[in-house]
Formats: C-alpha cells, sequence, structure tokens
C-alpha cells in the first residue's frame, strides 16, 4: 500500500486534517514499526581509545547487537566489570 492509499484512507475519517500533517503521523508510525520490529539493521565503525570504556553513539542506533573488534567478536558483559570506569 502506498503512501498516497494511506492518506485517502485516513482523509475519509479525518477529512480536515491536511495532508502535510497526515504525511507527519504516517512517517513517525513507519520509524516506530521499523524500531520495534527490528526489521532494519546496519553498521557503524569508529575510532577506540584505549583505557576508554564508554562511546557515545549516533542517536539513529536503536539497539547494539554485536561488537567486533579487530575482526574478534566480543561477547556481551553479563553483571559488573571487575573494574568500574565511568570515563
Amino acid at each position: 500500500m502506498t503512501q498516497n492509499q494511506l492518506i485517502e484512507i485516513v482523509r475519509k475519517q479525518f477529512p480536515d486534517t491536511p495532508v502535510a500533517e497526515i504525511r507527519i503521523h504516517l512517517n513517525d508510525s513507519l520509524d516506530e514499526f521499523c524500531r520495534r520490529s527490528r526489521i532494519l539493521t546496519g553498521t557503524d565503525t569508529f575510532t577506540t581509545v584505549a583505557d576508554q570504556r564508554y562511546y557515545s553513539l549516533d542517536s539513529t542506533i536503536a539497539e547494539v547487537t554485536s561488537v567486533d573488534f579487530d575482526g574478534y567478536d566480543i561477547p556481551r558483559l553479563t553483571g559488573r566489570p571487575e573494574k568500574r570506569d565511568l570515563t
């Protein structure tokens, strides 16, 4: 179903709603669907720094599913780290 078809369906129920507003809501709903269904995946690469544990991630990243460092898979930490590092 195309966005124009969806707009026509919405306009039947809400005839006074501007098309631009309907498009905003449809796009927000699509973003939410993709986030919840985890249908979109991707990768990101950044430079690491020695002795730094935490890094800022791009705001478009919804969930980290795996980490790879120099070709090796890094297992997910369970529990607390041995050394506390808040940098």
